[in-house]
């Protein structure tokens, strides 16, 4: 009796082993898979996030040079044209399908314009220029108070050649204040 539970245990373990090759060799391939695609995803991620990224689209040469030219030109064009963290970056990277697809069909007007939500613009500017929000001047917290987005005074900013290296004109406070500024 004692060779029959020998047999069993051993047949039991040769059983088990085995199961645990065939697991091995069905789950081991599907976890390379997985983690050669989170890699590559990590790395797509981070290379079209570089501003480098964005000339290789023609369309976007004239975009760049002028950012190349501005006081922003060390700030990565992600952070301005995306909501910080991950919701942001997978909603960005989402629209660039679309702006990929208008690039391979030639379906896009020039010059590049976007569309965008003027308070989110405010606050990825504030995330360089918070300093300016309620320690600035006392103009500047006036327009914060009244939720004026920073782009509504400086449009333009990176992507205008004549406005990129310069605060904004008296022109554009009259568009709004008309002439009741005041001199000051």
């Amino acid at each position: 009796m004692k060779d029959s539970g020998k047999n069993y245990s051993s047949s039991r373990n040769k059983y088990s082993s085995r199961k645990y090759k065939g697991y091995v060799l069905s789950v081991g391939p599907l976890l390379v898979i997985i983690a050669a695609g989170a890699l590559l995803t990590t790395g797509m991620i981070k290379y079209t996030s570089q501003s480098e990224f964005c000339i290789n689209c023609h369309e976007m040469t004239p975009t760049y040079q002028t950012w190349q030219s501005s006081s922003h030109k060390n700030v990565e064009c992600i952070k301005c044209h995306s909501d910080p963290g991950t919701a942001g970056l997978v909603k960005t990277k989402t629209n660039a399908l679309k702006e990929v697809y208008l690039h391979v069909t030639g379906n896009y007007e020039t010059p590049i314009t976007i569309s965008t939500d003027n308070a989110a613009f405010t606050n990825r500017c504030l995330g360089c220029h918070q300093e300016i929000k309620g320690k600035g001047e006392p103009h500047n917290n006036k327009h914060f108070e009244a939720d004026i987005a920073c782009t509504d005074c400086h449009q333009g900013l990176v992507h205008n050649e004549k406005t990129n290296r310069e605060l904004p004109t008296r022109e554009i406070c009259i568009r709004c204040h008309g002439t009741e500024m005041g001199d000051s």
